[in-house]
């Protein structure tokens, strides 16, 4: 009865407003850039329309699942979520690898049919990162390793994250009057990004540890040899 009275009752993970704050801004960052550009898609006479019209059929999966994933995958990163209702979490995680499995492919005959060859290498890239990534999360969290899924699915977020952050820098007028070649530049750039910064953070807490100390042993038997 002591222990049972002594034991700390559960309580659920503190609602982050900053977490919060973050995904609302970025959402609606994402469907502003996302109507900015493609608002008369459904419009035949349109540029935009024009533009993708040779690659329509693999356009709608690519964008249905991927957007899907987009919206999982945020989902994924609640902690409350993740703490309260255990499985629905792991059912929109498994819709999460689905649409990536099946969406994030279709970008890359997207671009043969409307891109240039450094952008089909750079949707090859984007959606071997994204896909192997999730992968690897998946495998990680069925043999019961949670640390090292979560990092993956850290790892892999990012090169979702890719499609808002271009549609946000390409518009800046340097950018959008240098053309295909500035287009090619940003999206390289910010893929090698979602690469990169996912493992700096991960890491960054180990880089800022404190060098141990030599052992005790050590420091004395160099006092000794120093009085010798």
């Amino acid at each position: 009865m002591a222990s049972a009275l002594s034991a700390p009752a559960w309580q659920p993970p503190r609602r982050s407003k900053k977490k919060i704050v973050f995904w609302l801004v970025f959402f609606a960052v994402t469907a502003f850039v996302t109507y900015m550009k493609n608002a008369r898609v459904f419009d035949p006479s349109s540029e935009v329309a024009r533009h993708f019209s040779p690659g329509t059929r693999f356009l709608i999966p690519h964008a249905f699942f991927s957007g899907i994933a987009l919206v999982m995958g945020a989902l994924q990163f609640s902690n409350r979520l993740r703490a309260r209702f255990l499985a629905l979490h792991r059912r929109l995680g498994y819709v999460y690898v689905v649409c990536v499995v099946v969406g994030a492919p279709m970008a890359i005959p997207l671009s043969v049919k409307i891109g240039t060859p450094s952008l089909v290498a750079a949707s090859v890239v984007q959606t071997f990162g994204w896909v192997a990534c999730t992968l690897i999360a998946l495998y990680c969290i069925r043999n019961g390793n949670i640390q090292q899924h979560r990092r993956w699915m850290l790892r892999g977020y990012p090169f979702a994250v890719v499609f808002t952050v271009t549609r946000v820098i390409i518009p800046i007028p340097p950018i959008l009057r240098s053309g295909v070649v500035g287009t090619e530049i940003v999206v390289w750039c910010t893929i090698a990004a979602a690469a990169f910064l996912p493992t700096l953070v991960l890491e960054w807490p180990a880089l800022r540890r404190a060098r141990p100390s030599a052992p005790r042993a050590s420091a004395t038997a160099q006092a000794a040899t120093a009085v010798q």
